[in-house]
């Protein structure tokens, strides 16, 4: 395994923002690119390429307040690597010389020494700049807050009156921040208490979820694959809002239970947890490499009593007629415009559309009137959806009501999540519940 030295991985990030300015993804480019580095450089890379994306529009402000010149002339690896700078500067506790001088060493690698002295000379403007002063010059409330957080501004504005202007500045400031690493315990080999004591004799830093038992909390940084329990199949890493769509579908042994949209696993394995495999799941997916690791996944963590099936139910009249009425409980964890886990995807920031959440309203939609076919009369079905956007939320619930679902209760929901309940609906977020941005609705046929 390699381990680098400090202008390399600085290269390494700059080839990550090259590729993620074309295509505007981010997690595939920094996978292959710090696949064979040690944890450390992966760990490093990951951060400073990362925080970039994440701070793009402020960055790119505060580069073309401090330079007055405009980043788009210049070559991809000179933009990217002043960005880069930038932002190790402002965000970062590498101190300002390394910042600077091993990223010229990467753009005199990259590109020579004429580039790499524009970007030196360049670098030095920014020493110093005070970027929050130049924020608040902007005339503009909502120009103002979308460029210190780093949003578009037609997110900020659609977020605000969603949510209200009050609340609007804690909502992006958590959504900035660096998610906890959480682990779903999977209770087919493990107890919770269990798996606390296992990581805590260890030397592991971890604490418990404060009224979610089944989650446990990373302190620190750690490398998924050497914590204890990663080989044996002990715990999942998984959101507690991810969690909650399996949870609050409240799943009992013996039943029948569809989950749609089920790779890459992590609500199937949470059924499969809940009732400790006693229950039996048909996990429906559209993607055959994601359905793959979910059958992996399920392996892995001991999980029986599953049937794979790779379809789309919106589609497919052959398997809505082999199931119709079949169907104790439906989970519909659809796909969607993933607004509400912006904080472990920040590229999530800059490649959304209204076109884009209206497409996945009506995907959704489809998903909701196929699944009514397949659920029995007196079943449930949850809906649930990692979106901040009520097109893919509120209003996707009351067009349920149109397919001829009934609103019901949530039968198990904890007494601290009950501030964000509106019926037969409920709504986390990162701001108010430390947890990513979920939506639920929960109805019987």
């Amino acid at each position: 395994m390699t381990t680098l030295i400090g202008w390399k991985s600085r290269e390494i990030a700059i080839k990550i923002l090259n590729a993620f300015e074309k295509d505007k993804k981010l997690r595939e480019h920094v996978e292959k690119f710090t696949v064979n580095l040690s944890p450390l450089d992966r760990a490093f890379i990951r951060e400073i390429a990362s925080g970039t994306v994440r701070y793009l529009r402020l960055l790119d402000f505060s580069l073309q307040r401090a330079l007055k010149k405009n980043l788009k002339g210049q070559k991809p690896s000179v933009r990217n690597a002043l960005r880069l700078i930038a932002y190790q500067l402002f965000f970062t506790g590498v101190p300002a010389y390394a910042a600077v001088n091993e990223t010229v060493e990467a753009v005199k690698r990259l590109l020579g020494k004429k580039p790499a002295g524009f970007v030196n000379a360049a670098s030095k403007k920014l020493l110093g700049f005070n970027y929050r002063r130049e924020v608040e010059r902007i005339p503009s409330y909502f120009e103002r807050i979308s460029t210190l957080y780093s949003f578009e501004t037609w997110m900020v504005r659609r977020w605000a009156r969603f949510y209200g202007k009050d609340e609007i500045e804690e909502l992006l400031k958590s959504l900035n921040k660096v998610a906890p690493l959480c682990l779903r315990v999977n209770r087919i080999k493990v107890t919770p208490e269990k798996l606390f004591s296992l990581l805590e004799s260890k030397g592991i830093e971890v604490e418990r979820h404060p009224f979610i038992p089944d989650i446990l909390r990373i302190k620190g940084r750690v490398p998924i694959e050497s914590l204890p329990g990663y080989k044996e199949g002990y715990f999942y890493i998984q959101d507690p809002a991810s969690f909650l769509a399996a949870y609050l579908l409240d799943p009992k042994p013996s039943e029948l239970i569809l989950d749609v949209g089920a790779a890459p696993g992590g609500k199937t394995t949470a059924i499969a947890s809940i009732t400790e495999n006693r229950a039996k799941i048909v996990a429906v997916d559209v993607n055959k490499k994601r359905m793959e690791l979910l059958k992996a996944n399920c392996k892995k963590l001991g999980v029986k009593n599953v049937s794979f099936v790779l379809t789309d139910i919106s589609k497919d009249r052959s398997f809505r007629e082999k199931f119709r009425s079949s169907f104790d409980r439906i989970l519909i964890d659809a796909p969607c415009s993933a607004t509400g886990v912006i904080r472990r995807h920040p590229e999530g920031k800059w490649n959304k559309s209204i076109e884009l959440i209206r497409h996945n309203q009506k995907v959704q939609r489809a998903l909701l009137k196929s699944a009514y076919e397949l659920l029995k009369p007196g079943g449930v079905l949850l809906f649930s959806v990692c979106s901040l956007e009520q097109e893919e939320g509120e209003e996707n619930a009351k067009a349920a009501l149109n397919f001829g679902y009934s609103p019901y209760e949530f039968s198990n929901l904890f007494e601290e999540l009950k501030a964000g309940l509106k019926g037969n609906t409920l709504r986390v977020f990162p701001h108010r519940n430390n947890m990513d941005g979920f939506f639920y609705a929960i109805f019987r046929r």
